[in-house]
This record gives structure tokens, sequence and C-alpha cells, in this order.
């Protein structure tokens, strides 16, 4: 008795966009955002600095400052801006989700994402940031040992800032400065 086998063919799903194999460095980054980007004021000198970017229908909406001490990641900044009209998806963060990002990709967390649901978080407070030397006042959630907060309007352009910190490093991460694209 034979048995045949045949082929069965997927379908291909291909993007149309060209695939550009350039990454851009992180001054290139800063100069396609524009504005001024939320940055930690004074980085302990052992800090080393990451840059990423978040698009949305080719629409540059969200830096991310990671700083990491050795292998280890410190403190992430996310600078975000709306999306403009007309986008169909909403790009919006919160505390809590870059909270849950950080830990998971923090190497601190035990739970694995792909077979267990995120722990829950410990609760929130009020807590002080500081941006441009100002104090603001803002909900700080924690858990985990890690605390994130929001400052939901920037000075002089639209968009928020979301800085997330282990608590061991969050008095250097909380205080922040809006630095222009051409210092990166």
């Amino acid at each position: 008795m034979s048995v045949s086998r045949q082929r069965i063919e997927a379908p291909m799903f291909r993007s149309e966009r060209p695939h550009d194999a350039h990454r851009p460095t992180p001054r290139e980054t800063a100069e396609e955002w524009g504005g001024r980007i939320a940055a930690v004021r004074d980085a302990p000198p052992d800090w080393f600095l990451l840059v990423g970017r978040q698009s949305t229908d080719h629409h540059l909406c969200h830096l991310d400052l990671d700083y990491h001490l050795g292998r280890e990641f410190t403190a992430v900044v996310q600078t975000s801006r709306p999306l403009p009209p007309g986008h169909r998806i909403d790009s919006r963060t919160t505390p809590e989700s870059q909270l849950a990002n950080f830990l998971a990709n923090s190497g601190r967390s035990t739970f694995d994402p792909r077979t267990e649901p995120f722990p829950a978080f410990e609760g929130s407070g009020t807590g002080l940031l500081r941006l441009d030397g100002a104090p603001v006042r803002v909900e700080v959630h924690h858990g985990h040992g890690c605390r994130s907060a929001l400052i939901p309007e920037l000075p002089g352009q639209a968009g928020y800032v979301i800085v997330t910190a282990f608590d061991e490093y969050w008095d250097a991460a909380s205080d922040l400065v809006l630095r222009p694209p051409t210092t990166f």
C-alpha cells in the first residue's frame, strides 16, 4: 500500500512596505521626533542609554530612553505624542502598562507571561517628579520593587511622559529634563 503525500501551500502574507535594513542612530531618531525628549537629568555615570522607538502607521509616537547599569535594566523614560487624526490604532500607554512591560523585560521577574497572568500590582499613591527643575505632583503606581508615574502634559508641546524604574533607582529616574534632539 502506498501513501501519497500532498503538498499543502499556506497563503503568504507580504508587506507592501519596502524593507529598509538601516537602523537609525539615536540622533537620527531624535531628529525624526523633532520635539524635546524627556531624559533623566543627571543619570549616574555608570548608567548607559539605549534609545527605543515605536511607530504606528509609520508615525513615530513613542520614544523610550532605556537606562542600564551593566546588564541590568534600571529605568525607562517614555516620551509620547498623540497620533494624527485618521489613525486606526490608538497607541496610548499607561503607567500600569509600562510597569508591566518594564518588569517583563527586566529579567528580575519570575513569572512567565506566556503561561501565567501578570501578578497584581500593589497599588498607587501620590508623589513628585521633577521636570526641568519644577515639581510635578503625580500618581505613582508601584509593585514588585518598581514604580511608574505619568506626567500627562508637557510644557510647550503635545504629549506626555511616563517614567518607570526600580525602587532603588527611583530618586535618580524621577528627576527629568526635556532635551532638544540635538543633544542625542
